[in-house]
């Protein structure tokens, strides 16, 4: 059975402040990166069970609340904020995050994280891992991949493109990150069947906390008056030695024009079990 999936469906949204009163609510997400801001997301991928206990159930940016259980913005296992994909707007510079378990109304609520960070302007992905680990700061590559490709007399009005970016966020059984290095692949063999011809790399080999560039696989659209989508397979592999690492086979609907971001996560072998999560960076 396909892995369950935490799909972070993204926009080009722009999302008013709000207020109450007791906190200003900072809820803000903007296509352009001006000198003086920072853009970022917020992905929780500690390798433990996904619960409501588990979840951050709220985030202070600065000392303002920027997510809480109320709006509803929890931020869950594998999840991502802001969701759907926006980006949450501050200062460039040294930034100050504060999670919280619990809820603010009724006296619940207990700090259990808190970090500096320092963003220049530009776009992020900030990887929450462990409450005893430093934040992972990436970079988000933005402006994305030119996903435009030739038509030739085979592959007109049939194939186009989707890009990648891979995340390597893999633990041992034991909670602890996974050593190796892994060369993610994909297939677009629509069979049952594979061989090593079918496999294509996706970016290049990284170990863990690292991610690849951005790169385009190519889609065969299953209709043909359509924009196009087809099932790919995704898998890892050892770069030294070609052989699949287990635990990291999976399939996703890829559709034409789209950038998205796949993350490797959980324990390799233990328990939660390793999977992917699927994060969409634009709609086409």
């Amino acid at each position: 059975m396909k892995s369950i999936k935490y799909i972070a469906l993204a926009a080009a949204l722009v999302f008013s402040a709000a207020a109450c009163q007791k906190h200003v609510i900072e809820f803000n997400a903007s296509e352009t990166v001006t000198s003086a801001q920072a853009q970022f997301q917020i992905i929780y991928a500690e390798p433990i069970t996904v619960s409501n206990a588990n979840r951050i159930d709220s985030v202070f940016v600065n000392g303002k609340l920027y997510n809480s259980i109320k709006m509803p913005q929890t931020l869950t296992v594998n999840g991502i904020i802001p969701y759907p994909n926006g980006y949450y707007v501050a200062p460039a510079g040294t930034i100050n995050l504060k999670f919280f378990r619990g809820k603010q109304d009724d006296g619940s609520s207990k700090l259990v994280y808190e970090k500096d960070i320092v963003l220049q302007n530009g776009k992020y992905q900030v990887i929450l891992y462990g409450m005893d680990k430093d934040l992972i700061i990436l970079d988000d590559e933005y402006p994305y991949v030119n996903h435009s490709i030739g038509a030739t007399a085979d592959t007109f009005d049939t194939d186009s493109l989707v890009s990648y970016r891979f995340i390597n966020m893999l633990h041992n059984a034991d909670g602890t990150p996974y050593t190796g290095k892994l060369q993610y692949q994909y297939s677009n063999n629509s069979g049952s069947s594979y061989t090593a011809g079918d496999w294509h790399n996706l970016g290049e080999p990284i170990g863990f906390g690292q991610q690849t560039t951005r790169n385009c696989a190519i889609v065969h659209k299953t209709v043909f008056n359509s924009s196009g989508s087809q099932t790919l397979r995704f898998r890892c592999v050892d770069p030294e030695t070609g052989t699949p690492v287990s635990g990291t086979n999976d399939y996703w609907t890829a559709y034409i024009g789209r950038v998205n971001t796949h993350m490797l996560r959980g324990r390799r072998g233990g328990s939660p079990a390793s999977g992917y999560s699927q994060y969409i960076n634009n709609v086409q």
